[in-house]
This record gives C-alpha cells, structure tokens and sequence, in this order.
C-alpha cells in the first residue's frame, strides 16, 4: 500500500508541475495565476503530515530555486521547507480539519510562504511591499480560488462519510 502512495504522490507532482509550467499561464487574470505547487504542499501536509510534507517542500522549494536567480538560491527551499512541516503540524495538533479550516490555512501558508521568500530574496522594505500588494495578493486569491475547488473534491468524499 506504501508504494501505491509514493506512486501517486509522484504522478500528482508531476500533474502540479505540468498545471504550473503550462496551465497556469493560460489561465492567468491580470497576470495573475495560481500557485498549484503550494497547494500541492498543503495538500501533503493535511494527508500525509510533517515528514513528507517537510521533504517535499524541500524538493520543490529545490527545484524552484533551480530555475531562480542565482543570488536567490536557498529562499524557495526554505519557505516551502518551512510550510511543509508548520501546516503538518497544523494538522497533527488538531487532529481533522473542516474545509473551510484548510482553506484558511492554505491563504495563510501562501501569505507565510510569500513573506518568507520575499524577505529572503527582496533589499528594501518597499520593494517588498510593493510585490506583496502588487503580486502576492492577487496571486494569492486565485490560489485560494483554486485550492478551495480542489480541496473541495479530494476531501469531499471525508466529509460526507462524518457527517452521515
């Protein structure tokens, strides 16, 4: 059963990838668009909890960086580490979270996630205000929008089966 899990972890990677590099500008509002790999991050941490989500915030962070600045190097690793592990924790202390909770917690990942990375990456105190109220809000309401609609359907089948 393990292995039937690390499979399908993998293909939905590879799924928010190929959403990211390709979907996602197709499907940008006034140049904003949604951030399927958080999500996917968020998504780990409520299913599979601290340890994998904290590992593959690391692989992704990586990979991130990768294709970043050089100078950059090390901030998206360290935000999506830290997201990973803090939203798992989340999750362990309070057990199982209603839909509306994980969608609470997917806009305030996404703003930690953004103000870790932008004090990371940014010199001055306007610059990063600046790509906070100019890019990260509007990115960050379409994530929501986007997580709360599949968040919706990958948790849908749970809640039914509480409240039966």
């Amino acid at each position: 059963m393990k292995k039937l899990q690390v499979i399908i972890t993998i293909f939905a990677f590879l799924l928010c990838v190929i959403l990211q590099t390709t979907v996602a500008k197709w499907i940008s509002v006034f140049g904003a668009t949604p951030d399927f790999l958080l999500i996917f991050i968020v998504y780990l941490a409520f299913k599979r909890g601290t340890v994998v989500a904290a590992l593959w915030g690391f692989l992704i962070g990586f990979c991130c960086d990768i294709y970043g600045p050089v100078e950059w190097l090390g901030s998206a690793t360290i935000a999506m580490t830290l997201l990973g592990f803090l939203v798992g924790l989340l999750e362990a202390r309070f057990l199982t979270l209603r839909l509306s909770l994980r969608i609470v917690i997917l806009a305030l990942g996404f703003v930690f996630y953004d103000l870790i990375y932008l004090s990371l990456t940014t010199l001055s105190h306007s610059e990063m205000t600046h790509f906070f109220l100019t890019r990260s809000i509007p990115n960050g309401v379409y994530t929501v929008i986007c997580g709360t609609l599949i968040f919706y359907f990958l948790f849908r089948s749970k809640h039914r089966k509480t409240h039966v």
